[in-house]
């Protein structure tokens, strides 16, 4: 008998140890929450903002949503809070019908209708005077609550699509709809008989406690140096089954709500980028899955070879260009200072992750140097524009010739004051403020007491654009459009009518054969006339021949993007391979940050990589264990009652122990194996023990 309890006590103590590794596993499924680390600027930080979407907003991207998504590369638009739109001409007006989409909900649960459409380009343009509504939108309509209709006055301006159809976000009319007084469905606008400035003062000092959107976050929290958003429990994409095609050559891929596993990422996580220098030992050691700034060649080739990353570049459909302060420098000085720089030696120092990052500019007109010839022709340019080459010869003839004189190698000005100057640039930016150095370097060689100013990029607009507050500085040429219309409004609009910015003069000189609008000529008329009539080449060359001869700006180089992303923690349903390859969707990615979250991330294309979306190595759970362990049983009971047949099961046994052996790793193995072999043999002794002697 005692026997028996010393083997009844040993086999239980087996079944405590053993059993847990041989019973069928059961995965217990648990609730992932998954999180998106994204480096993003936000100056000043959403603590310094408020939640008024049109005066001095925290970020809204994924939040506050616009009727269509541009993708450049492709010269497509995307239907967002609108299923599509027509264009008719209707007398004086281009009349665009826009369809609204049915069932979408804001964050407060009420219907998206025309009326938070009008609420919004009434607000945005009557309101807060938003120059492109008032200047070509004669009239709105909502004949009904999906449907609105935009007069256009003609001819329509070459961004009128990206104005009034990506740029708008909406917004709620429950929110905004106490600044369009009487505004109702059917309705119009502008709205007659209110009082503008009135509603004005009163939206710029509105304080809502919150943003109420169609996206599908909301804010969680906010610091100084972050802010979190949270998933919506619904949202219209998913809700609606949206989806939309990627047409490639490839083939076409559908992505969107409708397609089976869509899924948003429950938390997102945005890092303030404070500065670039600052970032860069946190991009390089993964902190983040995106991110939205400049880096050096070093901080690319480690990411570029990272395991899990990758780094997406591409035209940045912009550059740096050297803005003058025309009133501190007349026209003479300008020209001597683009003279005294040597921009091959800027190209050097002014990259960012590498020498490729740039392209050189070889006729300053502030048009993409790959597109300058489908605009103007070689022998126009050899005439009539002037490449600042290098000269300090003729940089020095030229200042004494505007009464300055250079004693000991220094320069003076006509009033015998030491001719110094500022250059600013935005604090931190990677290759800008290396190229501010460069020309600061330059200048003092020659003879010019230059230094460099770190600026805010938070007070840049109002110091620099608004107020005109500077000597020299880095700033934007731009070429979004793919158009010169884009530098040319920029310079001619927002730097010199809208701002004081250059403090230019745009009344000026064209020489007879420069283009047929020669003569005395106002620059800032030329751009505008210029959106209307996007294809006139004469308009271009009048305006290359201002900005290149007059001298506002002086373009230096032409920018490419590096962005890197964390594909380890991202999951793409089209597959990354097509989404790397299909460069042209990247183009809006590097010259809009909330094309990526607002439409790559929203739409799905890019969602969080869970055990839903991606296959994961089963050694835990092999295949089979199931059916093994389950045999195992079998030929214990079987044991039980019929000893004989011990040999021939635990040979079945045996062979799928030894298949588990290639599927099991380590230690697990090793129990998982070993308890069921003692667990048979124990059964088998009782068995045996148990058996009358003959």
């Amino acid at each position: 008998m005692n026997k028996f309890i010393r083997l009844f006590v040993f086999l239980v103590f087996f079944f405590v140890l053993i059993v847990p590794y041989t019973m069928p596993v059961k995965v217990q499924a648990q609730e992932e929450v998954t999180e998106l680390n994204i480096l993003q600027s936000c100056d000043p930080p959403p603590p310094l903002r408020i939640y008024n979407v049109f005066y001095n907003p925290k970020p809204t991207y994924l939040i506050i949503e616009p009727l269509f998504w541009r993708s450049r590369g492709e010269n497509k638009y995307y239907p967002w809070l609108a299923t599509g739109y027509k264009e008719e001409d209707v007398g004086d007006f281009l009349k665009v019908t826009i369809s609204l989409r049915k069932g979408v909900k804001w964050s407060d649960g009420k219907e998206f209708t025309a009326l938070d459409v009008l609420t919004t380009f009434w607000c945005k343009g009557w309101v807060m005077e938003w120059w492109p509504i008032t200047k070509y939108i004669d009239h709105m309509e909502a004949p009904d609550k999906y449907t609105v209709i935009i007069y256009i006055r003609k001819p329509p301006p070459l961004p009128w699509k990206k104005w009034f159809l990506t740029d708008t976000k909406i917004v709620s009319y429950a929110q905004y709809g106490q600044f369009a007084p009487g505004l109702k469905i059917p309705g119009k606008i502008p709205l007659e008989n209110v009082d503008i400035d009135n509603l004005k003062n009163k939206l710029l000092n509105y304080k809502p406690d919150k943003f109420i959107g169609t996206g599908p976050y909301t804010y969680a929290s906010e610091s100084q140096t972050e802010w979190v958003y949270k998933l919506r429990s619904s949202y219209w994409v998913k809700d609606l089954k949206v989806t939309w095609k990627l047409e490639t050559s490839k083939g076409t891929f559908t992505f969107g709500g409708g397609v089976p596993g869509y899924k948003l990422f429950d938390r997102i996580i945005w890092h303030r980028r404070i500065s670039d220098p600052a970032s860069w030992p946190l991009i390089m050691a993964g902190r983040f899955d995106f991110t939205w700034t400049g880096i050096t060649e070093t901080v690319y080739k480690t990411m570029k070879s990272k395991p899990g990353y990758t780094v997406i570049t591409g035209s940045w459909l912009h550059g740096h260009a050297l803005y003058f302060n025309c009133k501190k420098f007349p026209l003479k000085v300008r020209w001597a200072i683009a003279y005294a720089i040597n921009r091959e030696e800027y190209y050097k120092v002014a990259v960012e992750w590498g020498p490729e990052s740039i392209n050189k500019v070889e006729w300053p007109v502030a048009i993409s140097p790959v597109d300058v010839s489908r605009w103007l022709p070689k022998d126009w340019l050899n005439k009539y524009i002037d490449k600042y080459e290098y000269n300090p010869e003729k940089a020095e003839q030229l200042l004494k010739e505007a009464g300055y004189t250079k004693k000991n190698g220094v320069w003076y000005t006509p009033e015998g004051k030491k001719f110094s100057l500022n250059i600013y640039v935005p604090a931190g930016w990677t290759g800008w403020v290396p190229g501010a150095e460069n020309i600061a370097t330059q200048l003092k060689k020659f003879g010019i007491d230059a230094k460099v100013v770190q600026f805010s990029w938070g007070m840049w607009h109002d110091t620099i654009q608004v107020k005109g507050d500077f000597d020299l500085a880095i700033d934007f040429w731009t070429y979004g459009l793919y158009h010169p219309f884009d530098s040319y409004n920029r310079f001619y609009v927002a730097y010199t009518v809208q701002g004081k910015g250059f403090h230019f003069n745009p009344v000026v000189e064209v020489p007879e054969g420069v283009s047929k609008y020669h003569g005395k000529v106002n620059a800032t008329d030329l751009t505008y006339k210029l959106a209307e009539h996007p294809d006139d080449k004469e308009l271009v060359k009048a305006l290359a021949y201002i900005t290149n001869h007059y001298l506002p700006a002086l373009q230096m180089l032409e920018k490419k993007f590096a962005q890197t992303v964390h594909i380890d923690n991202i999951h793409c349903p089209i597959g990354w391979d097509v989404f790397l390859w299909y460069t042209p969707l990247h183009i809006e990615m590097g010259n809009s940050p909330s094309f990526v979250y607002g439409f790559i991330i929203a739409s799905g294309l890019w969602q969080p990589k869970t055990s839903e979306s991606v296959v994961k190595p089963t050694a835990a759970v092999p295949a089979g264990l199931s059916e093994t362990v389950n045999a195992t049983y079998k030929s214990v009971v079987s044991l039980a009652e019929d000893v004989s047949s011990l040999k021939s099961e635990i040979a079945s046994l045996s062979d799928k122990i030894g298949a588990l052996n290639s599927q099991l790793g380590g230690l697990t193995a090793a129990i998982v194996i070993e308890g069921i072999a003692i667990l048979v043999l124990a059964v088998a002794l009782i068995v045996t023990l148990r058996k009358p002697k003959k």
